[in-house]
């Protein structure tokens, strides 16, 4: 009896055979890749770094050693200081609990490989390729201490724009030199420190945002002081003391008034005008100018009625109060005062 095979049943056959050895391949494949996601559950990816370390391919305790042997953690537990304008102030690592945790950074990059897609990984192990992928170190911290740090931070670093100004509170001489607005900016301050935990530069930057000062030091100009009791004038030039001399004041019965005035005129060589008041009744109408004048060389005439600065030839005046009100210098400071000065500064007595 001859059987005959027909063609269509051997192509059928072949067909059955292939499909039967593909999906043989094929669950083998599987399989295998399985095997090495179980053989290698416990390892980093290839192609993983921490702050540049290759720690791909290692075991758990392999990229600890790693890590440990590559990194500078000496440089990473040193405090931190932040820093603005040359001010600085530190930031005790203990003080907030803060410390860098290897052990849950390598759990972190261990734990990226299964994050893709199984079929991703076939084909990265298939093609020996790598992630190339940087995990970032792990740091533990304390939230609430690093908060209360923060806060105390902004109530040291905050402060108000202030002008400049010499005024007199009462009978005292207020000096105010200018300053810059500072307000910490406590978000990017915060991000700041953050990041610095897992960096070899310790110095923060800190985030402040600065107002200037309509009147800075540099804009106050030139500023006449008496102070009476010490009989000295002091010239102040931008907050700084350009000249002082020694002066007479007023007597008791004829006091120089305390206040704040201006200069409202100069004279070179002036002419005394009697001014009719007790003290000056048995005194001429008019001196002129010359040896003699009781105004000297120079006067300076105040917004304070009657209220000269000008020089005197009674040196030995100086020093004590016995004028009529005026203040006055030795001819020679009171002709140095007159080039230093211009008509609208201020004069604060007191």
């Amino acid at each position: 009896m001859i059987f005959r095979i027909r063609p269509w049943q051997v192509v059928r056959h072949l067909l059955l055979v292939m499909g039967a050895t593909a999906i043989t391949l094929f669950l083998l494949a599987i399989i295998s890749f399985l095997g090495l996601d179980l053989a290698f559950a416990g390892h980093v990816f290839r192609g993983v770094y921490v702050q540049g370390v290759n720690i791909g391919g290692l075991s758990r305790e392999e990229a600890l050693q790693e890590l440990r042997s590559k990194l500078d953690l000496e440089a990473l537990n040193r405090d931190l200081v932040l820093e603005f304008e040359g001010n600085t102030w530190p930031l005790p690592l203990y003080e907030i609990e803060a410390y860098v945790d290897l052990e849950e950074t390598v759990n972190r990059a261990i734990s990226m490989g299964k994050k893709i897609p199984f079929y991703r990984r076939w084909v990265k192990r298939a093609a020996f390729q790598g992630l190339d992928l940087t995990v970032d170190l792990v740091v533990r911290y304390d939230t609430q201490k690093l908060e209360a740090f923060l806060s105390k931070l902004e109530s040291v670093v905050d402060r108000p724009v202030i002008n400049a100004e010499l005024r007199l509170d009462g009978k005292r001489l207020i000096i105010q030199h200018s300053q810059d607005g500072w307000d910490l900016d406590v978000d990017r301050t915060r991000k700041a420190v953050i990041a610095a935990f897992t960096s070899k530069e310790r110095v923060v930057k800190l985030d402040v945002e600065v107002t200037k000062p309509e009147v800075s030091d540099s804009q106050v100009g030139k500023v006449i002081v008496v102070d009476k009791s010490k009989h000295r004038l002091t010239l102040y030039n931008n907050m700084e003391v350009e000249k002082q001399y020694p002066v007479a004041v007023g007597s008791p019965s004829w006091p120089t008034p305390s206040g704040t005035f201006k200069i409202v005129s100069k004279q070179r060589n002036p002419a005394w005008v009697n001014p009719g008041t007790s003290w000056a009744a048995n005194m001429p109408p008019y001196i002129p100018p010359g040896p003699g004048n009781p105004l000297g060389t120079r006067a300076l005439g105040t917004s304070a009625p009657g209220v000269f600065i000008h020089g005197t030839y009674s040196s030995g005046s100086i020093g004590y109060s016995v004028s009529h009100g005026c203040i006055r210098m030795y001819i020679k400071d009171a002709e140095d005062l007159f080039e230093r000065v211009e008509v609208g500064i201020p004069v604060l007595i007191y």
